[in-house]
């Protein structure tokens, strides 16, 4: 038997509630479409990035990304402002109107682990950010490695 089949379980499971989080928190911020809360906080979390970047950065396909920017635009969450740097390009800004949807769904998802947590420890916590960050650190540089 797989030493690791158990390991493997227990991510599928996290994978499908990471999905049930993410269709339970669309309702709750109507605003941001479905999804792309994780695309949002990503264009956030850089001072102004192009769609290549934010590709490479999600893995994802950059048809997606481009799907993706052209909602959160249209939605006035992000705007496309010319780089100074190449004319051609632009990089993606959170707006104003993002930038408060990202705190109402940061407050979501805050309160929601806040409430599931409540009964842990704060060592616990920490333990589990600590395993969580190593786990996806290792397995990025090993899929890294294997290229």
């Amino acid at each position: 038997m797989d030493p690791n089949g158990e390991l493997v379980e227990r991510l599928r499971a996290l994978v499908r509630l990471v999905r049930r989080i993410k269709q339970e928190g669309a309702g709750h911020h109507p605003v941001l479409p479905a999804g792309l809360v994780t695309t949002l906080t990503l264009i956030d979390r850089s001072t102004g990035c192009h769609a290549k970047e934010l590709a490479a950065h999600a893995g994802l396909d950059p048809s997606t990304v481009s799907r993706a920017v052209g909602t959160l635009v249209a939605h006035g969450l992000v705007r496309r402002r010319a780089d100074p740097a190449d004319g051609r390009a632009s990089v993606l800004v959170v707006t104003a109107a993002g930038h408060a949807v990202l705190a109402q769904a940061r407050g979501w998802y805050g309160d929601l682990l806040s409430r599931a947590l409540a009964h842990w420890d704060p060592a616990e916590v920490d333990a589990l950010t600590a395993a969580l960050g190593r786990l996806t650190a290792d397995v990025e540089a090993t899929l890294e490695a294997s290229r």
